[in-house]
């Protein structure tokens, strides 16, 4: 089963453009690199967007959920037991942090999609991710180099998707950068 890294849609077998959204879907393993993203600024379907920011971004989710129950036993505590209202604010702000820290990262990929530089990566190493499952399933991280003038910048991305597990190390890929902070980077097209 292949999915579209955009819009979630499932194919039976791979196809190099998604019939519903038009998005390109990533080369197989073992497949060349696929053709050059296209210039900036790039349209990113908004569902895409949508995941990235809120359904996908455990940050986001989780600090938002911290946030609001915190914020909720806060403010009854500071009529009642007003020093005992501190253990809740403290949630309250670690949700805070947790919230911002996923959504600036966000911002930050969803940047190098839409007005990334273009350039040639190569695959560096692929793992199971056994500091994080979903239902006693590990993600697939996949590492990725790609060149800054004279050095070479690391990325990564960990998802579900098997397909990466046959990413092989030195496997071309298209990497999108933010210029002003390379640190931002996304592999194109995604990795569902």
């Amino acid at each position: 089963m292949h999915k579209c890294p955009w819009c979630t849609t499932n194919y039976i077998k791979w196809q190099s453009t998604c019939n519903q959204c038009g998005g390109p879907l990533a080369p197989l393993p073992g497949m060349g690199l696929g053709p050059r993203p296209p210039e900036a600024p790039r349209d990113v379907p908004a569902q895409y967007e949508r995941r990235m920011k809120w359904t996908r971004n455990i940050g986001t989710l989780v600090g938002g959920m911290f946030f609001l129950i915190g914020g909720i036993m806060v403010i009854p505590m500071l009529f009642v037991a007003p020093l005992v209202s501190l253990f809740p604010g403290f949630f309250m702000l670690g949700g805070f942090f947790m919230f911002r820290h996923g959504w600036r990262h966000a911002k930050g990929v969803l940047h190098a999609f839409k007005h990334g530089q273009a350039v040639e990566g190569r695959v560096a190493q692929v793992s199971l991710d056994t500091s994080q499952s979903v239902n006693n399933q590990h993600p697939w991280k996949l590492v990725y180099h790609f060149p800054i003038g004279n050095q070479l910048q690391e990325g990564s991305v960990t998802s579900f998707d098997s397909t990466v597990s046959g990413r092989l190390p030195g496997q071309p890929l298209w990497v999108l950068y933010n210029q002003d902070d390379p640190e931002k980077s996304a592999i194109f097209p995604p990795i569902g």
